[in-house]
């Protein structure tokens, strides 16, 4: 598991001198079936990444571990105050309000207090649960990502970078045309097929999802663009 103080723990970060790109630079791509089944897999590997990171900084921080302390102890304080208020009204029921029933409360307070006691073991049962929370999403946001795409194939993608600029050109039936034009800003995470571009390198929600069969003329566009972004390299170490 990551250093969840390290959220960038096996991976390589690039941070390049922003410069002016007077020049375009055009990454092209044959678009198919094929190339959108690996696009989509890769799409989820790097969601998943950058929700696990946000999971480990928010259920192993130091932060969760001491609110969760300041709560037992809390509720060990109003546990104890309760079942001696209700004993104490059990043994003296002429001044107990008709709204508080002694042996419910008594019962409620000592459940309370078990509960208090045994915080630290459920609290390790439910941090190692949430820890994997968000699988399922992001297996749905990268299907979401592509399924435009699915509908269109086969056709040629071409991103077209000047400055902090990307636009998108799509060409099908001998027809081309421009799909989106947008700034590029944030950090970027990219992979073989597929790069995805986040507000920040703490986001788990990508603003501008772009793919290509070659990632090389990809990663040179982004070092051109000056933002920082980190690749996927384990897995091309692993081959």
């Amino acid at each position: 598991m990551p250093d969840p103080h390290d959220p960038r723990t096996e991976s390589d970060i690039h941070s390049m001198p922003s410069g002016a790109m007077t020049d375009i630079i055009a990454v092209k791509s044959h678009v198919d079936a094929a190339l959108l089944d690996r696009v989509e897999e890769e799409c989820d590997e790097i969601l998943w990444r950058q929700r696990q990171r946000y999971n480990q900084r928010w259920y192993l921080s130091a932060h969760f571990a001491k609110t969760t302390s300041v709560m037992r102890v809390a509720g060990f304080i109003v546990s104890a105050f309760g079942i001696g208020l209700s004993i104490f009204y059990l043994l003296y029921p002429s001044v107990c309000p008709k709204w508080f029933y002694g042996e419910l409360y008594l019962v409620s307070f000592v459940a309370a207090g078990f509960l208090f006691y045994f915080l630290p073991q459920l609290q390790a049962k439910i941090v190692n649960r949430m820890l994997n929370a968000g699988r399922p999403g992001c297996r749905k946001m990268a299907q979401r990502f592509v399924s435009k795409a699915r509908k269109r194939t086969p056709y040629e993608a071409e991103y077209a970078f000047r400055g902090d600029l990307v636009s998108l050109y799509r060409e099908k039936d001998g027809k081309h045309q421009q799909i989106w034009s947008r700034r590029v800003s944030g950090f970027a995470i990219l992979d073989q097929h597929v790069t995805l571009v986040f507000r920040k390198s703490t986001s788990i929600i990508p603003t501008m999802f772009l793919l290509y069969a070659d990632k090389d003329p990809m990663e040179s566009a982004l070092r051109g663009l000056g933002i920082e972004y980190e690749t996927m390299s384990f897995k091309a170490s692993a081959n």
